[in-house]
C-alpha cells in the first residue's frame, strides 16, 4: 500500500514518492466534510511556522502534504522543488521546501506506510544534516 495511495473518493492516485516526477500533489488527509477541508486548507496555506525554526524539537506527525512548486532564480531560470507541510496531532503545521525532507518522507512511507494508515502519530525531529555543499534539512524518527 505504501506505493499506491488512495484519494478521498477511493480512487488510486500518484504515489507520494512520485510527486516530483509527475507534478501531482499528495495529501494524507482524507477530507470528508467542510470543516475538515477548511482546517486542512488553512494548515497548508497558512502554516503555523517554518520547519527549519523547529530544529531538534520533537513533533507528533499525523498528516503530510507535498506539492511541487516552481522556484525562479535571479537569472530567470526555474527549477521544481517539493513544498512540504507537516501537520501535528496538536493541529500545528510546519512548512519547508526541502529535497532532504522529501527524501526522508519517502523512506518513512516505505517503512511505515502513509500517515492515513497509521494508528498513532509518528514522532519526528527536524534536523540539519551536513553535506558537501553545506547543510540540508531532514527529519529523524524519535
Amino acid at each position: 500500500m505504501a506505493n499506491e495511495l488512495m484519494n478521498a473518493n477511493g480512487n488510486a492516485i500518484t504515489a507520494a514518492n512520485e510527486v516530483m516526477e509527475t507534478g501531482v500533489g499528495y495529501s494524507s488527509m482524507n477530507v470528508q466534510d467542510h470543516d475538515q477541508a477548511v482546517a486542512f486548507y488553512n494548515a497548508v496555506t497558512n502554516p503555523t511556522g517554518k520547519l527549519k525554526e523547529h530544529i531538534n524539537e520533537t513533533l507528533n506527525l499525523v498528516h503530510v502534504s507535498v506539492e511541487p512548486i516552481e522556484l525562479k532564480r535571479e537569472d530567470g531560470t526555474a527549477n521544481i522543488a517539493p513544498r512540504i507541510v507537516l501537520v501535528t496531532d496538536a493541529g500545528e503545521s510546519y512548512s519547508c521546501v526541502s529535497v532532504g525532507v522529501y527524501a526522508a518522507l519517502k523512506r518513512i512511507f516505505s517503512l511505515f506506510g502513509t500517515p492515513d494508515t497509521w494508528t498513532k502519530p509518528l514522532t519526528i525531529k527536524p534536523v540539519l544534516q551536513a553535506t558537501k555543499k553545506g547543510q540540508v534539512l531532514s527529519i529523524q524518527l524519535v
